[in-house]
């Protein structure tokens, strides 16, 4: 497991993300950002995950940058991914949007 990273580093990239049709919501009891209806970043036990294209999510995993997102083990989420702490958040999370956004 990634380690933990404090609350208030969640709750400054909401602050920054959040306005328009970026809202905050819950998803599996969690906080998370969604765009319209659907999520595309969620808080998962101190630690970000990301709604992303299935080939940026295998280039920042084959980086070291983030894991699969599995939120019980064995059981991964298609195209979510928990980031590293050395990962930049804004612009995974912008990523994260857009491509959610181009779903709907």
């Amino acid at each position: 497991m990634l380690p933990r990273m404090p609350e208030e580093a969640w709750e400054d990239l909401v602050e920054r993300t959040r306005g328009g049709d970026v809202t905050p919501g819950k998803m599996f009891g969690c906080e998370g950002l969604r765009t319209g209806r659907k999520f595309f970043a969620i808080w998962w036990h101190d630690q970000l995950v990301v709604k992303l294209p299935a080939d940026r999510l295998q280039e920042l995993v084959a980086a070291g940058q983030a894991e699969v997102f599995e939120p019980m083990e064995g059981r991964p989420m298609n195209g979510w991914a928990l980031l590293r702490e050395s990962v930049k958040w804004d612009p995974v999370v912008a990523e994260g949007r857009d491509h959610v956004a181009a779903q709907q």
